[in-house]
């Protein structure tokens, strides 16, 4: 099986895009280790949501699907199966 790690998931604006359509709504979070890539946990808000100024919500991901797709691809082509 191959990986990557959430500081590459990051890259991708993939956390950005869990927080804010899965995570968020939920009152949740994933945060993650920029030293290492690791995510341990999700916070939890206090208040039942997480709500950000909607200029930064509507940024649209800074790779298309085929980028994303290519980045993967060069991350894991030397990965053992």
């Amino acid at each position: 099986m191959k990986t990557i790690n959430w500081n590459q998931a990051s890259e991708l604006g993939l956390i950005v895009r869990i927080n804010r359509e899965i995570l968020h709504p939920l009152g949740l979070a994933m945060s993650r280790n920029p030293e290492n890539g690791a995510s341990e946990m999700l916070l939890v808000s206090d208040d039942g949501a997480w709500v950000y100024a909607t200029p930064l919500m509507n940024v649209p991901p800074s790779l298309s699907e085929a980028e994303t797709r290519a980045k993967i691809a060069e991350w894991t082509k030397e990965q053992q199966v």
